[in-house]
């Protein structure tokens, strides 16, 4: 499986690695190449590895304010170096306009060769020096070894033969760029295998290929040689691994960065709790929304990007505030930004919403990112805390004064009858019964007051509703005959709950009686048991006029009643038990009547009135 894997990724390797052994086997066959097709082959493969070195180093030297990486600044002048020296070599090789003798291009090869060699073991090593160094060491070996070529290249020691072949100085030059290439190598391969640094078959790729290039570089015997034009294939091909390599680090590798951080931002963006918009300033269209956001306009995605906030059902005052703001208050100027506008879009269904509004600048463009957040739900809660304040209140002054008053009253209540006593004027008997009427209805309302301002832990005991029902159902169905109405039950099955029995039968009878009264002779009042999900329903239906829709929000406020002699504290005593039982009260009222539907939770009440 190791071998496996080794040739497939070194497989162009393993192929030049077979072909020089079998150049080594058969020294015999030589295949020589013609002076001009070769000079034409020459020419167009070191024009492609000078176009892939300048590639090379313009990669590196670009990225340095990005990466601020020495090594890769290094790498960017080595090889900036040696297209420079290739590009001699070429201009100056047999059968160019520059030739004057071949040893000033054998020696650019050299210098080329000797200059890549230890730059990318340096580069493994990392061992670079700083930017400024590289930068000035760079131009000064550069423009050294072009003056000195050029000038005293023909008195430098050969290179070639007269007949074209290798002396063995050059051959020697090329064994040390292939050791320098193999220790290069070597050390890659090692680093590879520990645990800090990743594996690098780019680069490791490149390394093989050029030192399989440079031992072509040793045994062919003639300049024309089709070994000379292997070794630059493979001088190629390994420069193409290292600009490989150069782009993955440089630009691969950084995109999926950024990809992956895109993708983190457009999960959080779309899933956030709150609805998220951005909103280009220039033209006021939606640029991205997310689901929230689509949501709460009732609209899909498709349907809301590309316009503008008034095509979606803005209010056009509204959303001058927000452009306004937006216009005002530049990104990054440190302006505060707009928070908690109240909204309502002019579309059938939506809620209320608070918007929030921050500039932001996307590439060139100023945007407007906008948070949404439907506050229906809290208005609701608002209303709702709002009415058990003023329960609380009504209940701190029922406790307040309720003692107060009555201890008079009764008092005043004992004379009165005694006066009714002794008196024979029948006018005066009936005004002072009229009087005592009156004394014992205040009284009626200060016990309601005060069953409000009890503070007691109700006697929960497990029950059926429907048995508590039955027993109460004489006394419903009593009421309803002087009145000339009707009462129907139908018990669902239902499980026993935790409940105040003495609490519930208050709250029905007020509920009861509040429902008889609603209607009109002949109605009937239905009362219904059933279970719903994890809930037993209490149902309680008249055939009444219904509540005006306006009216249903102040039901259970202390002192609202429709009624000419009603407190209005009934319904408010009814909606303090059914939170002390942690139920839950829906009204439902049409012209045709008005449903009373109590829901008590299957768990057990743990909670105590307040």
């Amino acid at each position: 499986m190791f071998l496996w894997k080794t040739l497939k990724h070194h497989s162009i390797a393993a192929i030049g690695l077979l072909y020089f052994i079998s150049r080594l086997v058969y020294t015999d066959i030589q295949w020589v190449i013609p002076s001009p097709y070769f000079l034409f082959l020459h020419t167009l493969l070191e024009f492609f590895s000078i176009i892939v070195s300048f590639t090379i180093a313009l990669q590196c030297l670009a990225s340095y304010p990005y990466t601020k990486s020495d090594r890769k600044y290094l790498l960017g002048i080595i090889f900036m170096s040696v297209g420079l020296y290739d590009l001699m070599h070429v201009l100056t090789y047999k059968g160019m306009f520059l030739n004057s003798t071949g040893a000033r291009s054998t020696y650019f090869w050299l210098i080329a060769r000797l200059t890549e060699a230890i730059g990318l073991l340096i580069y493994i090593l990392n061992r670079a020096p700083k930017k400024r160094v590289s930068r000035v060491l760079g131009s000064v070996c550069l423009t050294i070894i072009l003056i000195v070529i050029m000038k005293w290249g023909a008195s430098l020691p050969a290179m070639l033969t007269p007949d074209g072949g290798l002396t063995p100085l050059k051959i020697a030059v090329e064994y040390f760029v292939c050791s320098l290439n193999f220790a290069a190598l070597f050390i890659l391969i090692y680093k590879s295998h520990s645990e800090e640094v990743p594996k690098r078959s780019n680069l490791s790729n490149a390394l093989l290929l050029l030192l399989i290039s440079e031992l072509f570089f040793t045994i062919y015997n003639n300049i024309y040689d089709i070994d000379n034009v292997a070794g630059h294939i493979f001088k190629f091909l390994g420069y193409i691994f290292i600009l490989k390599n150069i782009l993955i680090k440089n630009l691969h590798e950084p995109f999926k960065k950024i990809a992956s951080g895109f993708q983190y931002f457009n999960t959080v963006f779309q899933f956030a709790p709150v609805g998220l918009s951005i909103i280009r300033i220039s033209d006021n269209q939606f640029l991205e929304i997310n689901h929230c956001f689509t949501n709460y306009l009732g609209l899909l995605g498709e349907d809301v990007i590309g316009k503008t906030p008034l095509e979606v059902g803005f209010n056009a005052t509204d959303w001058t505030k927000i452009l306004d703001y937006a216009k005002n208050n530049k990104p990054h100027s440190g302006a505060t930004s707009l928070g908690n506008l109240e909204i309502s879009l002019e579309r059938e269904g939506s809620g209320i919403a608070a918007i929030s509004a921050e500039t932001i600048q996307l590439g060139h463009e100023e945007c407007i990112l906008m948070s949404l957040t439907d506050i229906k739900e809290l208005k609701s809660l608002h209303t709702e805390m709002v009415r058990l304040d003023r329960l609380n209140l009504v209940g701190q002054m029922a406790a307040g004064i309720a003692h107060e008053i009555r201890n008079p009253m009764t008092t005043v209540r004992g004379y009165l009858q005694l006066m009714g006593e002794k008196t024979q004027d029948m006018g005066q008997k009936s005004t002072l019964h009229f009087m005592i009427e009156e004394l014992d209805r205040a009284n009626t309302i200060i016990k309601e007051f005060l069953t409000l301002a009890k503070s007691h832990k109700p006697n929960y005991q497990i029950f059926n509703l429907n048995t508590l029902l039955q027993n109460l159902h004489p006394l419903i169905e009593a009421d309803s005959f002087t009145q000339n109405k009707q009462i129907r039950f139908t018990p669902g099955d239902i499980p026993d709950i935790e409940i105040s029995p003495k609490d519930i039968t208050q709250m029905v009878l007020n509920i009861c009686r509040n429902g008889l009264e609603a209607m009109s002779e002949g109605g009937c009042l239905t009362i219904q048991t059933y279970k719903k999900n994890h809930t037993v329903v209490l149902a309680i239906k008249d055939e009444g006029h219904g509540i005006p829709k306006e009216l249903l929000e102040k039901l259970g406020t202390p002192f609202f009643t429709t009624k000419e002699s009603g407190t209005g504290l009934g319904l408010s005593i009814c909606y303090k038990i059914a939170k002390s039982h942690n139920a839950r009260i829906d009204v439902l009222s049409s012209p045709g009547g008005t449903q009373f539907l109590i829901s008590f939770p299957l768990q057990s009440i743990l909670i105590s009135s307040d």
